[in-house]
């Protein structure tokens, strides 16, 4: 782990080192005690967290958190001083830093950054999957849409479509807003009495908004996605148009 202190006091910058160290025996710290060497640090990005103090000669903590959420976001930033006040630090803790401890109660500082490091890893792990989410819907909307057949995905129990394709929007002659939230039966001829088992492909007509009827020949697959059953149609024109 790297740590980058902003620290005046090369006194309490080892004393912070030093507490830190017995939980953390192997960890690497950087001390800085100006703007201009606090901003080359940032731009490295690389360090696990930041510990600074609140009042550095020519340079406010205030301004130190502000440049460290703009160029390290994602990095943990935690404020030992002696001078922060009570009001001080519930606004620190407003415009972003993760914790604040004074350095006359230093034994706080072990439990102060085990829990920072946690929530860390806790945002880090949920961006993960969040992102990862996003890919999977967006590769999940491009087959989808692909399809050459007029896909319909229902919910097994109530019937209502909540998702289509612009296959479907093209053989209905209809948007995609006049679909969704309607029953499968409106749009797709015997739906209604489809069940779990019937697996093999049928023939039957789809109903246009014109009222008119398009013969099909329809697949269905069962899905249960977030823990809900659901039904996909997939139907083409049985003339290969």
């Amino acid at each position: 782990m790297r740590i980058l202190n902003l620290e005046d006091n090369k006194t309490d910058a080892e004393l912070n080192a030093a507490m830190i160290s017995t939980q953390w025996p192997h960890c690497e710290f950087v001390r800085v005690d100006n703007r201009a060497d606090f901003v080359a640090a940032l731009e490295q990005k690389n360090f696990d967290l930041i510990l600074s103090d609140f009042s550095i000669p020519g340079f406010g903590g205030f301004e130190a958190l502000a440049l460290a959420c703009k160029q390290c976001p994602a990095t943990p930033f935690l404020f030992v001083s002696g001078t922060i006040g009570e009001d001080t630090a519930i606004e620190a803790l407003k415009s972003g830093a993760t914790d604040y401890v004074l350095k006359q109660r230093l034994k706080r500082l072990v439990p102060a950054v085990e829990r920072a490091l946690r929530e860390a890893a806790e945002r880090a792990e949920c961006e993960r999957a969040e992102l990862a989410m996003r890919e999977s819907e967006h590769k999940y909307r491009e087959v989808f849409e692909s399809l050459g057949e007029a896909a319909f995905l229902a919910d097994e129990k109530t019937g209502k479509i909540i998702d289509t394709n612009r296959c479907a929007e093209r053989m209905l002659d209809c948007q995609r807003s006049d679909i969704l939230g309607h029953k499968q039966s409106q749009f797709i001829a015997g739906s209604e009495k489809w069940r779990p088992a019937d697996a093999a492909p049928f023939e039957c007509a789809l109903t246009r908004s014109d009222g008119g009827a398009l013969p099909v020949r329809v697949h269905t697959a069962q899905l249960t996605i977030h823990g809900h059953p659901l039904v996909l149609w997939l139907c083409r024109e049985l003339d290969g148009k």
